[in-house]
């Protein structure tokens, strides 16, 4: 996380959450000298990840720009799958692709198994890598994207009672809870930027 991103909260006077960048030496809301806390200040979890430092995961980002200062809600999302190296694993318009790790640096990481899976893991994952469908010449903006390799990839996965159907049910179940939360975080990233604190 860069420093200039950084956002703190903390409680003085009342019920109210402040959040900044730094803690001022006045409260905004009593106007009174901070000497002492109703919640001390903490630093809010920051929710973008670097996928190289996510193995067996599943990874999203904006298809274009980043999260934190470019990503809307009706922007287009991409999504791929790390292996047990924080490798990254995408299909878009040049097949599949391996490692564009640049690219990745600032995404939401979704953990779904737990550690005694990660052979069967990557063990999909190279079954799937030899599957000739994921050439460029099958790929199709709306019906064979990352979100249909990556469908597939869990569903093939069999773990647990985890079978997606559809981009709508992998992004209701999976992504639109983390989705939240890191939208709620860059609204306060955007209140912050032209000023010293917000109020909640």
């Amino acid at each position: 996380m860069a420093c200039d991103s950084k956002i703190l909260c903390f409680r003085h006077c009342c019920s109210k959450s402040i959040f900044c960048k730094a803690v001022p030496e006045i409260c905004p809301i009593c106007q009174l000298c901070i000497t002492e806390y109703k919640i001390m200040p903490f630093l809010v979890p920051y929710p973008y990840k670097n996928a190289a430092c996510e193995p067996n995961s599943i990874v999203v980002r904006p298809a274009n720009g980043n999260f934190l200062t470019d990503y809307h809600i009706v922007n287009d999302l991409h999504i791929g799958i790390t292996n047990m190296n924080g490798l990254v694993f995408e299909y878009d318009k040049e097949g599949l692709i391996l490692n564009d790790c640049s690219r990745w640096t600032n995404c939401i990481a979704i953990n779904v198994i737990p550690s005694s899976w990660d052979s069967h893991w990557n063990e999909t994952l190279k079954i799937m890598l030899k599957d000739s469908k994921w050439k460029s010449e099958n790929y199709d903006e709306i019906s064979m994207n990352c979100f249909n390799f990556v469908i597939e990839f869990i569903n093939n996965l069999k773990y647990m009672n985890m079978n997606f159907t559809n981009k709508e049910t992998i992004c209701e179940k999976l992504i639109l809870p983390k989705l939240r939360d890191a939208l709620t975080y860059n609204f306060l990233f955007m209140k912050l930027e032209n000023n010293e604190f917000f109020i909640s």
